[in-house]
C-alpha cells in the first residue's frame, strides 16, 4: 500500500511541476501580449499626435492668410502661468489654440 502512495505522490508532484511550468509559460505569453498592446497604443498615439500637428499647422496657416500677419508660435504669456498658446497674433490680440481633429465614432 505504501508503494502505491509513493507512486501517487510522485505522479502528483510531476503534475504540480508541469502545471508550474505551464503557468510560467502563460505568464510570459501574457507579458509579451501586454508589451505588444502597449506598443500598438503608443504607435496609435504618435499617429494621432502627427495628425493633430498637421491640423494645427493648417489652422495657423489659414489664420495667417486671413490676418495677413505672422503669429508668435507656441507663445507662453506670463498670465497663463507657463501654459502655451499655439499661436498669438499680437497686432490683433488674437490667440489660437487648436484642440485637434475630432473623429466620428
Amino acid at each position: 500500500m505504501s508503494s502505491e502512495l509513493e507512486v501517487l505522490i510522485t505522479e502528483l508532484e510531476a503534475k504540480k511541476t508541469d502545471e508550474k511550468a505551464r503557468l510560467e509559460a502563460l505568464r510570459q505569453s501574457f507579458a509579451k501580449l501586454e508589451a505588444r498592446i502597449l506598443k500598438l497604443e503608443q504607435d496609435q498615439s504618435e499617429r494621432e499626435t502627427k495628425k493633430n500637428r498637421k491640423f494645427q499647422t493648417k489652422c495657423i496657416q489659414i489664420a495667417k492668410e486671413i490676418l495677413n500677419k505672422d503669429p508668435m508660435i507656441e507663445y507662453r504669456p506670463l498670465f497663463l502661468n507657463e501654459l502655451e498658446l499655439d499661436a498669438f497674433f499680437q497686432k490683433y490680440r488674437i490667440a489660437l489654440e487648436v484642440q485637434g481633429l475630432s473623429t466620428a465614432s
